[in-house]
């Protein structure tokens, strides 16, 4: 990370930097552990060839939703350059439409991307508005939007 950015950096239009994620299945075991999931098409690929109707390849497993957003927050503090303008006055709001195939040995990435749509004082704070999405292999999996305020 470089500089953190200003609201006085951006502009409406800007172009957020590209993020790219990698996750790998003994990552997606552990959440799994804690949080559980029946069936578990996230830990077993046998069990996701058959309840997926998204026909997944040989040897996958679906990446769990939160682990999708925990990837839309790396991606916006990344381009945004300060944690802290995330943690306290981050928002998404985000539509999960298409799975993201792990491979149980070579994982999976996700490449975030987005752009600025607004800027506004909002109760007085200086608010940035972003369109974002993350694809797989040329598939969109997630779209929604995202919002930091200062």
């Amino acid at each position: 990370m470089g500089k953190a950015l200003t609201y006085d950096d951006i502009k409406v239009n800007d172009e957020i930097t590209p993020y790219v994620r990698k996750f790998m299945q003994e990552n997606v075991n552990i959440v799994m552990a804690v949080i559980g999931s029946v069936p578990n098409w996230h830990v077993d690929p046998e069990q996701a060839q058959a309840v997926s109707t998204w026909n997944l390849k040989k040897d996958c497993t679906a990446l769990p939703g939160v682990m999708t957003e925990m990837g839309v927050s790396e991606f916006m503090v990344n381009w945004f350059g300060d944690h802290q303008a995330w943690v306290c006055g981050g928002q998404m709001d985000i539509a999960l439409i298409a799975p993201v195939q792990i491979h149980v040995t070579s994982g999976g990435d996700v490449t975030y991307k987005g752009k600025v749509v607004d800027k506004k004082i909002v109760d007085g704070k200086k608010c940035i508005m972003c369109e974002i999405y993350g694809e797989q292999d040329g598939i969109k999996v997630m779209r929604g939007t995202a919002k930091v305020c200062q």
